[in-house]
């Protein structure tokens, strides 16, 4: 997950670039392992502010992808720096979901 503070005005262009159908989410597309993305603005004292979380099948896939795909991620980052979106990002963080306890046919966490 990653936070996104955008420069005033082109939040339009931000979420055009990172939504549904966006550059992004196209790019990420080259992986079939690739889950989705999602992007969610935020609007409090600090200002506004967009949250992208990027879902994979697994870690692995994740790292794999970036190493398979860096050109095009660095690619991705100067297009960022060009077009002159994004004020800041920071990566908030990794989080992983361990479903190997995980009852497909109760519904439930075993024991």
């Amino acid at each position: 997950m990653r936070e996104f503070e955008v420069v005033a005005g082109r939040e339009a262009d931000f979420e055009r670039v990172f939504g549904r159908d966006g550059i992004w989410s196209e790019f990420l597309k080259l992986s079939p392992r690739y889950l989705g993305s999602s992007i969610r603005l935020e609007v409090d004292r600090r200002g506004r502010r967009y949250k992208v979380l990027d879902e994979w099948r697994s870690h692995e896939d994740f790292e794999a992808f970036r190493q398979e795909q860096q050109a095009g991620v660095e690619r991705f980052k100067a297009f960022l720096a060009a077009e002159g979106l994004v004020e800041r990002e920071t990566v908030l963080g990794s989080f992983y979901q361990d479903d190997s306890d995980w009852d497909e046919d109760a519904g439930l966490i075993s024991a």
